[in-house]
């Protein structure tokens, strides 16, 4: 059975009531209060307490606080003036105190109801604010994203217009070149035919007279014979007619120094990563893996510590052709024909693929003027390669179409 409380100490001012609800024991989590603008109930197992007051408050300033067995609850007035007294003059009448009960139970659950419905309506504006701000900062990442792009875009254009531009100027000068070499060849040919023309006819001449003054002489034959010939040990199957003792020397020198490891660089590796053939034959593996990326890395390291062999840079080059990134593939077989000088015999075949790789990295680049010049330049050093000779010929067909029709 509850304790029903019925006598407490209150007071008021013309703003303020101010009632003192003995409750031993009360604590602020098992605390029950009801209030409306004109009923207060407070309740604490087993103690029970409720008022029906004389005029209305403001249920929404009104505050309870518990202290030393008390509940202190402070009312606002709606109306300032004073009461002089606390409950409602019909509070003996159940029936009229019903509907009061009544009218306060629906008023505390409408405010409930609008309590809920305000939360709910900031926890959507917060969300709201929330998945804009969102948006927003999604915004500002994908136009950060663009930018960069863009700037990356404007680069490669630039880098772009500036490589085709020296393209065009060392195209013209190659031409200019290659014309004024095959006028100095053909006047060389030109000297020689009317040199040996010369001689020729001086020799004649001198035959001529010979045998017109000269007797007939029968000349005994000469005994036949074995003669042993020692010939020089050498590295380079050249013949000593054609010999390129000095180039060929110079080309070994230049392969010693350049597997020499770059003691410049102070970095801690391993020896399998300071090994040239090593990293060579790693490369080569993920090359015919199809992982193309890799190799160029491991290239790209060997490069590092052995930057002056040219058979690192062609064969990054390839890499760099099987992703697409002609431009890449240009410079590095442009720098491998670099470093194979002087050109030897034992460098040929290099420098005929590099030619091949670089020309056909131009084509893709439909820089086929460029392409060409290096598919004749690969010709020359092969002239009975049939395939180079037929790809070269497609390209020239090529430029002379499209200059007809421009």
């Amino acid at each position: 059975m509850p304790v029903i409380i019925r006598d407490i100490n209150w007071e008021e001012t013309d703003t303020n009531l101010v009632l003192h609800i003995p409750m031993k024991g009360a604590k602020a989590t098992k605390l029950d209060v009801l209030s409306s603008d004109q009923y207060l109930k407070v309740s604490f197992s087993p103690y029970f307490y409720e008022v029906f007051l004389h005029d209305l408050i403001d249920d929404d300033k009104s505050r309870i606080i518990i202290q030393d067995g008390f509940v202190e609850a402070t009312l606002t007035k709606q109306y300032p003036r004073k009461w002089n007294q606390l409950s409602h003059s019909q509070s003996d009448d159940k029936e009229a105190m019903k509907i009061v009960r009544e009218d306060a139970l629906r008023q505390i659950a409408e405010k409930q109801k609008q309590r809920h419905e305000a939360n709910a309506s900031l926890l959507n504006t917060n969300k709201r604010e929330a998945v804009r701000e969102q948006m927003k900062l999604e915004e500002d990442e994908r136009n950060r994203i663009d930018t960069i792009k863009k700037n990356e875009r404007d680069k490669i254009s630039d880098e772009m217009k500036q490589f085709e531009d020296n393209q065009k100027i060392q195209r013209q000068v190659a031409i200019q070149n290659h014309i004024k070499s095959n006028e100095v060849q053909s006047q060389k040919k030109v000297d020689e035919i009317e040199k040996k023309k010369i001689i020729f006819e001086e020799n004649s001449s001198k035959e001529n007279s010979r045998i017109n003054v000269q007797p007939k002489i029968n000349a005994p034959l000469r005994e036949t014979g074995r003669i042993a010939v020692n010939f020089t040990s050498r590295v380079f199957p050249t013949p000593l007619r054609e010999s390129q003792t000095e180039m060929e020397d110079e080309w070994l020198r230049k392969q010693l120094d350049s597997r020499q490891y770059n003691t410049d660089l102070q970095l801690d590796l391993s020896e399998n990563e300071k090994d040239i053939d090593y990293l060579k034959t790693k490369a080569n593996q993920f090359f015919q893996q199809g992982n193309f990326q890799s190799a160029i890395g491991v290239y790209s390291h060997a490069i590092r510590i052995f930057p002056k062999v040219a058979i690192l840079y062609s064969n990054r080059g390839a890499c760099h052709f099987q992703v697409r990134n002609m431009m890449k593939c240009v410079e590095d077989c442009s720098r491998a024909l670099e470093l194979l000088d002087p050109p030897v015999l034992d460098n040929l075949p290099q420098r005929i693929k590099a030619h091949v790789r670089r020309g056909t990295a131009f084509c893709e680049l439909e820089l086929y003027a460029e392409g060409l010049l290096d598919y004749e330049a690969a010709l020359k050093l092969s002239p009975d390669d049939e395939k180079i000779r037929q790809d070269a010929q497609r390209i020239r067909n090529f430029l002379e179409k499209n200059q007809d029709f421009s």
